[in-house]
């Protein structure tokens, strides 16, 4: 339960009051707050997110594309588990091609946080996994 999530959260994101009572779906919440774990320069995966919430990983990108906090909540540190982009701001890199200004937005606000990236533009590292 979302309630739950808040309590075991160690260092709470000033987002999470403003989670809580949003309009959100109970789902939507349930994501929001656990990206929120995700550390700077980190990332993770669709997949592990979904894998964590016991939901798909449809439903993880359209949770986060109905995000209304970004990019405090960082739903841009969530990508493909291949390495690719995935998507950001209703833009998909697989359909729209990774050209798009949003998905542009999305490399720049990883790089920032010093996330890298092969000559291929697939992120370089290993997924953060350790939601609680």
């Amino acid at each position: 339960s979302i309630s739950i999530t808040l309590t075991k959260m160690s260092t709470p994101n000033p987002y999470h009051l403003k989670i809580s009572s949003s309009r959100g779906t109970p789902f939507e919440k349930s994501v929001w707050l656990t990206i929120c774990q995700i550390p700077p320069g980190s990332f993770t995966t669709y997949g592990l997110l979904a894998s964590h919430l016991k939901s798909s990983p449809r439903a993880i990108g359209n949770a986060l594309r109905r995000n209304p906090f970004a990019p405090g909540v960082p739903c841009h540190r969530v990508t493909a588990s291949s390495g690719a982009l995935g998507g950001f701001k209703g833009k998909i890199a697989r359909r729209d091609g990774a050209n798009t200004s949003q998905l542009k937005e999305k490399v720049t606000l990883l790089r920032k946080e010093g996330v890298r990236f092969d000559e291929t533009g697939r992120v370089l590292g290993t997924p953060f996994s350790g939601f609680i």
